[in-house]
């Protein structure tokens, strides 16, 4: 089924911040001509370093803008998928665009300098940059924050990475440099997500936004309720140990999981804008959000039990219905619908628990198939479900081993 590509982009940048409250909708965009692509009319591949920039200008909303990149997908039509040296991907409809021209200059992601150069040119005045190994941290916020936070994030990466590789899967470096945008405040966050994600954005923390491949978040130590008189937030330490405070840990596992997003989507194990189910993206995310401030090495939040997500699945239980594991699997309604999108995450949780726990191998082999989805291509509900059952068998079995197990977790 072809898929409506603005629609998934406006739910998918809601979807993927991670929300203690309710999961945000957002109003149905304009569907894209370039969204009526499917497997037999489009040309999606890997896309290696030699390949062409090709420089696009393009009608947006009554203005002129051109980007260059490499094409992803192009559709018959001659609408295309375009990623630049930034790392965001851009779609753009046929209609819209004005030229095309082609170069013999090979494409090249930006280093991680030339990517802090471009950040600052589109950013307010007063924005720095702080690069590590895997990191571009632009920020308006103190150093010491920007440092403490590329040190949560490397930690957070290797101990993510090497998971994976522990069980077999094949895990790869980062083709672009990861990007975060950390604000001073929230306000000034706030006003900037506001075009992306509108009014939810007053429920949202930080989010990853998959078309800009960015996390956007802001300072949390300024965040009312976890600072009085007395709290000073000048140094790592002390940053350490305000956000080390119980009303903090929500906040930086928020963080912490809008991370592991960036990471899955550009390490191999996911691909951006490919039809991932949410409940195995966002339920893998929450295994491993629970931060780990106490090491300045290592991780030891990895598959903790997460116990608020489990009080509102045990809690949820009585509502669990013959049809609740196929809902969970087969579409992401369950994520888009306010009135059931906590309980969904905490079921999403719970799943993904059990099934890295007690049914790991076939879990990695299903997280494999995932990977090598195509962008911009739907599954419909069947075959997610049969998907799953290829790999873990019968839904009934399943579902009466994940209750049993799920009930004996303290």
């Amino acid at each position: 089924m072809a898929l409506d590509l603005p629609h998934r982009l406006a739910v998918a940048a809601a979807l993927l911040a991670v929300v203690t409250t309710t999961a945000p909708l957002l109003a149905k965009p304009r569907p894209s001509a370039l969204a009526n692509i499917s497997a037999d009319d489009s040309d999606s591949k890997a896309a290696p370093d030699s390949q062409p920039v090709e420089r696009i200008t393009f009608s947006n909303e009554g203005t002129q803008e051109t980007v260059a990149g490499r094409i992803l997908i192009e559709a018959q039509d001659g609408g295309v998928l375009l990623e630049s040296a930034d790392g965001a991907q851009h779609t753009i409809e046929a209609k819209s665009i004005l030229t095309r021209q082609k170069t013999d200059t090979p494409f090249k992601p930006f280093t991680p300098a030339e990517l802090g150069e471009e950040l600052l040119s589109k950013m307010p005045a007063g924005f720095r940059v702080h690069t590590t190994h895997h990191y571009v941290i632009c920020y308006n916020t103190s150093r010491e924050y920007a440092e403490w936070a590329s040190s949560l994030f490397e930690r957070l990466y290797k101990a993510f990475t090497s998971y994976w590789k522990r069980q077999g899967m094949e895990v790869s470096e980062p083709e672009f440099p990861l990007v975060v945008i950390a604000f001073a405040d929230r306000p000034s966050y706030e006003a900037a997500a506001k075009d992306v994600l509108g009014d939810a954005i007053r429920n949202i923390v930080g989010y990853y936004n998959l078309k800009t491949n960015q996390v956007n978040m802001y300072d949390l130590t300024g965040a009312e309720s976890l600072r009085d008189n007395s709290n000073r937030r000048g140094s790592q330490r002390e940053i350490t140990q305000m956000l080390s405070q119980r009303a903090a840990v929500p906040l930086v596992a928020t963080i912490v999981h809008e991370a592991t997003h960036q990471i899955a989507f550009n390490c191999g194990l996911q691909t951006r804008l490919s039809d991932v189910p949410l409940w195995q993206c966002e339920g893998m995310a929450v295994y491993f959000e629970a931060p780990d401030l106490t090491s300045s090495r290592g991780w030891r939040g990895i598959g903790r039990v997460n116990y608020p997500r489990l009080a509102t699945f045990r809690r949820n239980l009585p509502n669990w219905r013959r049809d609740s594991l196929v809902s969970l699997i087969a579409d992401n309604q369950r994520f888009r619908d306010p009135s059931t999108a906590i309980a969904a995450y905490a079921d999403a949780w719970a799943l993904n628990y059990f099934l890295i726990k007690y049914r790991g191998k076939e879990y990695a082999a299903y997280l494999t198939m995932l990977s090598e989805k195509s962008p911009l291509i739907e599954d419909d509900p069947d075959t997610r479900v049969a998907e799953f059952k290829k790999h873990f068998g019968d839904l009934r079995t399943l579902e009466s081993n994940f209750l049993k197990q799920m009930s004996r977790v303290q």
